[in-house]
């Protein structure tokens, strides 16, 4: 399509780092406001996840953007399956530092739950609010399906923008205004 492969891995991979770039930013400024008040706890939890999923939108967003202009202008084929492997592979550190989460909770390998908050900084907030503590011990298995929860929104934003962007359609103009076929 309009570019590589490997290249728009790399940028998806990129745009998972500047996001949990921002996100933990966001949570220091917070951190001692989340210590004292669960309002703010569960706030940070939406904003982190939110900031992270809105670079993945604009992630696909400019992706599928690129393969409609290759499609259009530069007679280039359509990949039907372009927004999955973009999702498939954009969040792949996520379902890797997951997988090996589940691992350590099944007692495979060793406890890895602070690791998985550093490099999952989005869950923080989740974590504080549900466990009492920061070891794989602590977490229960509803926890660990949350934290999984938390790591599907990401290929589920992909695709959704990917091809609600590739196929011109406008879910604003569909949602708040009542469109009558004459």
């Amino acid at each position: 399509m309009a570019e590589s492969r490997i290249k728009r891995i790399f940028k998806g991979l990129g745009w998972w780092l500047a996001g949990e770039f921002i996100t933990v930013i966001f949570t220091l400024c917070m951190v001692f406001a989340m210590r004292r008040f669960m309002l703010v706890r569960i706030f940070v939890g939406l904003a982190s996840v939110f900031i992270v999923n809105a670079l993945y939108f604009n992630f696909a967003h400019n992706c599928a953007k690129a393969d409609k202009n290759a499609v259009n202008y530069h007679k280039a084929e359509r990949k039907p399956y372009e927004s999955v492997t973009i999702a498939m592979w954009a969040p792949l550190f996520q379902y890797i530092s997951w997988i090996v989460l589940l691992l350590s909770k099944l007692g495979a390998v060793r406890d890895i739950f602070n690791y998985y908050i550093l490099s999952n900084i989005q869950c923080i907030a989740w974590v504080d609010l549900f466990t009492e503590g920061r070891t794989i011990d602590h977490l229960s298995p509803a926890g660990l399906m949350g934290l999984l929860a938390i790591v599907l929104i990401a290929p589920i934003t992909i695709i959704i923008t990917y091809e609600c962007t590739f196929r011109e359609l406008d879910i604003k103009s569909l949602l708040m205004y009542d469109r009558k076929e004459k």
